[in-house]
């Protein structure tokens, strides 16, 4: 008898569950306002993925990275990339996520970053203009400026989910 309370219970909460594709302004908001990303690229041995900081502006989604590295070498081989965003709550109540399959190009000319790098201050650091932050004790904007490069995702498919569990209780028939 247990067994069949449990299939009750478990088929409640389907039902009362709602999976939906976002609205493109629901996809927006909520790519502008994450704060963490993943990207996907190919390895010659298979996938990777890694957790990247990240602005989306203007349709694009960019971050930035050490100019050498796995990653970096992977994306220069293969431009094909994979970006996820998703949240949900512990319960299992509510989820969302966004993914974006497009190409990659990695900027390394100073004056192109600088526009990108400013909109990253301005999101995960105190919004300061960058020649101010950069200036700041212990930053030398020439040696970082060499290392850093700006990656920027053109999206070519992007899909969405969300799913909210209803917390109602149905009525007895």
């Amino acid at each position: 008898m247990s067994e069949n309370i449990l299939d009750e219970v478990n088929e409640a909460n389907r039902s009362r569950k709602t999976v939906s594709k976002m609205e493109q302004g629901e996809i927006d908001q909520f790519l502008v306002h994450s704060r963490v990303g993943r990207i996907g690229i190919s390895l010659e041995d298979g996938p990777y993925v890694v957790p990247v900081g990240y602005c989306y502006e203007g349709g694009e989604i960019f971050f930035h990275s050490c100019f050498s590295g796995l990653k970096m070498r992977s994306m220069a081989r293969d431009p094909q990339i994979c970006f996820l965003v998703d949240e949900s709550l512990s319960d299992g109540s509510m989820y969302k996520s966004v993914i974006v399959r497009g190409s990659v190009e990695i900027i390394d000319d100073g004056e192109r970053m600088l526009p990108y790098l400013q909109s990253l201050i301005n999101k995960y650091r105190v919004p300061v203009g960058f020649d101010e932050y950069i200036g700041r004790p212990g930053r030398s904007r020439e040696k970082e400026m060499a290392v850093v490069r700006v990656c920027v995702i053109t999206p070519r498919e992007i899909t969405s989910r969300k799913m909210v569990r209803s917390l109602t209780r149905r009525r007895s028939q």
